[in-house]
């Protein structure tokens, strides 16, 4: 398994596969955390899961539909009766 293959990173990985520094992401996870963003998992040597990094930058940014929207496609948040 190469380094871009990995699925759980530790925190000095994950800053390098977002392009930040190792400090600025130790400076932003509190208050990402508390947006959502995955903790890091014990049972992985506490790593945090990429995939699921990465599907929370998404949707921070934009770029996902929300979840709500990809369980039930169908409800949009709207009733029209």
């Amino acid at each position: 398994m190469t380094k871009a293959s990995a699925l759980f990173l530790t925190d000095a990985q994950l800053a390098e596969r977002m392009g930040i520094s190792t400090v600025l992401l130790m400076t932003a996870l509190p208050a990402l955390q508390k947006s959502g963003f995955p903790a890091p998992d014990p049972l992985f040597q506490n790593r945090r899961y990429w995939p699921a990094c990465q599907a929370f930058l998404d949707r921070r940014y934009g770029l996902a539909a929300s979840s709500v929207s990809q369980a039930n496609p169908g409800l949009d948040g709207e009733e029209k009766w």
